[in-house]
């Protein structure tokens, strides 16, 4: 079967590529013949072009060139719709990703000491309509099942959406073979703007298959040989210096090595801007597939972002995380329920590996009790954690075949 794949393929994010792959190498263990649909957005392209570095962009563009088959480029809807028609896509998957997002005007108001300000209007692919929404379904030629598959709507303020707006998404909602996501926070979304008629199935990250799906990465031996690192290394890694200082980083440093872990500095896909001693780092140009290799043969992962977490859980890293994600309400009050990282921790049982920065009374935990979290970890938990993921992700892909079958 001919199955056309729309999500974040171009984006030169790490956990974004990763999804991708492994959904494209579970379709073709099965038989199948997955082509991505490459919708880029003018502006979504020139957002990434600016923020990272040349040499970084160039290592996913060749990733993605090797691993996925794309189609002609697309910038609209109708674009969309003519290269679903061209190439008779039996089954369209929209996802894995934070798919469902769309930001309000009211959502973009910001209270200032000078009073509201306006944010700038963000990008076409978080604002309903889109081609994530199914925008190019009506344009279609002949009737195809379209899915979205374990979707996230990134902190979305989705009680803001009302009136007409509602009523619309929720029509475009009903034109979806079976919508399923990935956080709680996103299925009650998907419930509020349906009016309580779809309540879509919690669904795991493709990352959490990822092992059985692909199966190809560098060795343990020829990882560490290739970016010279020490036996047990901790990766660090963070966006940006507002949740840590280099105090912190320096004590973090001592403390790992009465532990006999030695910490290495991970790039983030726009380099490493965190202050840091480390002895080791691993720097820019990176592959994903590296980066993935690099936090499964790790003694642990410390840092922002969801899909490090992902990976940590699916090889039974320890890990201990810096939660950005999430919608801020009076500055000091954060809605736990709508970050990523929160739901899948809550999920495992592993809150315990977790704090979160967004909030103004946030307080940088002392790296004694995260390197505590790094060797106490909870490894029964984790195991117990992705086998029900690795098995519910065997049970989701299964329905989405079977639609066409």
């Amino acid at each position: 079967m001919k199955i056309g794949l729309l999500t974040y393929h171009s984006v030169y994010n790490f956990g974004a590529s990763l999804q991708l792959y492994s959904t494209v190498s579970y379709l073709e263990k099965k038989g199948h013949e997955p082509v991505v649909i490459n919708w880029v957005p003018f502006d979504l392209e020139k957002r990434y072009d600016r923020s990272i570095p040349a040499e970084q962009a160039m290592a996913h563009r060749k990733f993605a060139g090797e691993n996925f088959s794309l189609t002609e480029l697309c910038r609209t809807a109708e674009d969309v719709a003519a290269v679903v028609d061209k190439n008779e896509f039996e089954l369209i998957i929209i996802g894995s990703d934070a798919v469902l997002q769309h930001s309000t005007l009211l959502s973009r108001l910001t209270m200032t000491s000078r009073g509201p300000v306006l944010r700038k209007k963000p990008g076409s692919d978080v604002i309903y309509p889109n081609p994530f929404w199914g925008s190019f379904i009506p344009k279609l030629k002949r009737k195809v099942p379209v899915v979205i598959m374990s979707a996230s709507s990134q902190n979305t303020k989705y009680g803001l959406v009302r009136g007409k707006q509602r009523r619309e998404m929720a029509q475009a909602l009903k034109k979806f073979s079976m919508v399923t996501v990935r956080d709680e926070w996103t299925r009650n979304m998907v419930s509020y703007l349906s009016y309580g008629r779809i309540k879509p199935v919690k669904t795991p990250d493709p990352v959490f298959a990822f092992n059985s799906n692909v199966g190809k990465v560098a060795g343990e031996k020829e990882l560490k040989e290739k970016f010279k690192l020490p036996g047990n290394y901790l990766l660090v890694s963070f966006r940006t210096k507002r949740c840590i200082s280099a105090e912190w980083m320096d004590k973090l440093k001592e403390t790992a090595a009465a532990k006999n872990l030695e910490c290495v500095a991970l790039a983030m896909p726009d380099g490493i801007k965190f202050e840091n001693n480390f002895n080791n780092s691993v720097n820019l140009p990176l592959s994903p597939e590296d980066w993935y290799a690099l936090i499964k043969y790790s003694s642990g992962y410390i840092g922002e972002n969801m899909h490090p977490v992902v990976v940590a859980i699916h090889n039974s890293v320890p890990f201990f995380t810096f939660d950005s994600y999430g919608i801020v309400r009076f500055k000091f009050h954060v809605v736990n329920t709508s970050s990523k990282i929160y739901d899948i921790l809550a999920d495992a049982g592993l809150l315990q590996n977790r704090t979160g920065i967004l909030s103004r009374a946030y307080k940088m935990p002392h790296p004694r009790y995260v390197i505590d979290r790094i060797t106490g970890f909870d490894y029964d938990a984790c195991k117990r954690f992705r086998s029900e993921k690795e098995e519910k992700y065997e049970e989701m892909m299964n329905r989405i075949l079977n639609l066409k079958e």
